[in-house]
């Protein structure tokens, strides 16, 4: 973790959410306007409001602090010391052969409890 101190909001931030949100409805709601065009003018409108929305929220303190955890997740992902094929080979077949007991072992107990309780039941 990063032990630089965390950005204090802005006073614009929540003005900035709202651009953001507008931003994102105003492309939706043209999707629907403008049902005439042809599909892919009104899909890349939306997409291009998802970016531009994005963008906006990108400035505002939570959008930076999530800029830096993932840039942070990056560098400690790097960290990680991936198993090699043999050793997720290995591990496979043990899960596989440990879902199998145990679904052989809940279909016994399953099996029991109704053999148990169907006369009771009837």
């Amino acid at each position: 973790m990063s032990a630089q101190a965390t950005e204090t909001q802005s006073k614009f931030d929540s003005f900035k959410w709202l651009i953001a949100i507008a931003v994102l409805v105003g492309g939706i709601v043209a999707f629907n306007i403008y049902s005439e065009q042809a599909l892919w003018i009104r899909v890349a409108a939306v997409l291009g409001a998802l970016i531009a929305a994005f963008a906006v929220v990108m400035t505002t303190a939570s959008g930076k602090a999530l800029w830096q955890f993932a840039k942070e997740s990056r560098i400690e992902l790097r960290k990680v010391i991936w198993p090699g094929r043999s050793e997720t080979v290995r591990t496979t077949i043990g899960v596989l052969i440990m879902v199998i007991i145990l679904g052989l072992f809940l279909w016994g107990f399953d099996s029991l409890v109704v053999w148990v309780l169907n006369p009771i039941i009837g």
